[in-house]
């Protein structure tokens, strides 16, 4: 009889767990895409943006082994072709400048400055980046012009994971999968702005997840022209535009 019972008890379980699994792979709750859609139309919506993102990106040493690389951002948009970015940290240290003709790399520690052209709108910029070098900003899909357009693509998941809290804030928890990633983001309750980003790629070895954490937004503020503009008050050497890490000397 306890046999019996226990088979029962157990084939209960497991179809109560089938179900949910089922679940979890044939819908796409509409509640985390409305809260997502909320979220991209926050920042589309408004004329220029401000924030801060602190990521943590996995890369490998020399030797195989794992290590966290933790740097700082601020970034400012404005309209679909301004984007400046200061980034410090354990990443290359440099600033940033696109004014919708050129795109401008400044690197503070060796005063030296590149410029290449660049196409006309922050989207295309992105694009071409990922294209050519395969990535680009960690948090590049907040920089979009619609955001949504581009998180819902090749989606197969998302989930309303529920409420949670950061910092003392508010959240909403979604979870998604799109095509080679499942990925994870937190939105304030209150401006419907994100908080934390969790990505995992599940087919690219060479980029295994990252996290990026969101904070001190400002939308819709006053911001000068020349923010965009790089201005080369430390008389910094022009050189080649390329990748800091590609060669000693070079932004």
């Amino acid at each position: 009889m306890r046999s019996k019972r226990r088979f029962i008890l157990m084939l209960c379980v497991g179809l109560i767990l089938t179900a949910a699994s089922n679940t979890w792979a044939q819908n796409l709750d509409k509640r985390a895409l409305d809260e997502l859609k909320i979220m991209s139309d926050t920042i589309s919506g408004a004329k220029t943006v401000r924030f801060e993102a602190l990521s943590m990106v996995p890369v490998k040493s020399p030797d195989g082994v794992w290590l966290n690389l933790y740097g700082s951002s601020k970034v400012t948009i404005q309209g679909p072709d301004k984007l400046f970015a200061a980034t410090a940290g354990d990443f290359a240290i440099r600033d940033f400048y696109f004014d919708g003709k050129n795109i401008t790399a400044y690197s503070p520690s060796k005063n030296l400055y590149a410029v290449r052209p660049a196409p006309a709108t922050i989207d295309l910029m992105i694009e071409e980046a990922r294209s050519k070098e395969g990535k680009s900003f960690p948090y590049a899909n907040i920089l979009i012009s619609e955001p949504y357009t581009v998180m819902v693509d090749n989606m197969t998941r998302a989930h309303y994971v529920g409420e949670s809290t950061i910092g003392g804030v508010n959240t909403k928890h979604l979870a998604f999968s799109n095509k080679g990633v499942d990925w994870q983001i937190w939105i304030s309750e209150k401006d419907h702005l994100p908080l934390l980003v969790v990505a995992t790629y599940l087919d690219d070895a060479s980029e295994p997840s990252y996290t990026v954490e969101f904070k001190n937004w400002k939308l819709n503020e006053p911001v000068d022209a020349k923010e965009f503009i790089f201005d080369n008050t430390t008389k910094a050497v022009q050189v080649e535009f390329r990748d800091p890490a590609a060669a000693k000397g070079r932004v």
